[in-house]
């Protein structure tokens, strides 16, 4: 979205807040939101989708709890923090 700044890269904190390879920093914008997968700033079918997408391609990006490596660990995290909401 406009007037934003997406920050990918091997990180698992951003902002103060937890963040798994992918930042967002912006006006009005809660970066610190790790289940909003695909950026749209609000939780929805979508990211779940773009989450598996990662995670059976074996992508690092899937690697939610930064432990390990992609694992299906990351799947629970993944879908607790989304499940909790931002």
């Amino acid at each position: 979205p406009e007037g934003e700044l997406l920050v990918g890269g091997k990180f698992t904190m951003a902002g103060g807040g937890i963040s798994v390879s992918l930042a967002r920093y912006g006006l009005g914008i809660n970066a610190a939101c790790p289940a909003d997968v695909d950026c749209s700033g609000a939780l929805s079918t979508l990211d779940i989708f773009a989450f598996l997408d990662a995670w059976f391609t074996g992508d690092s990006t899937a690697d939610f709890n930064g432990a390990d490596g992609v694992s299906t660990q990351d799947i629970f995290d993944f879908l607790n923090a989304w499940f909790v909401g931002c």
